[in-house]
């Protein structure tokens, strides 16, 4: 196989994958948002990363004597 023809393949490639993901894109922008999840909010009660800045600080906190 030629140098070029390598060269090609990969460009084709990359090209059909880029195709993939506009289109994807695409089609998930044009699809309807489901009855029900129009106004979603988010609670912290199962979330266990306290990092998140939606996380809030509770006053579980226990003072030591």
């Amino acid at each position: 196989m030629e140098p070029w023809e390598s060269i090609l393949i990969s460009i084709i490639i990359v090209t059909v994958l880029v195709a993939l993901f506009i289109t994807g894109y695409v089609l998930n922008k044009k699809t309807p948002i489901p009855a029900g999840c129009e106004n979603l909010t988010t609670d912290c009660a199962s979330c266990g990363i306290t990092s998140c800045s939606l996380h809030k600080p509770t006053s579980d906190k226990v003072e030591v004597i």
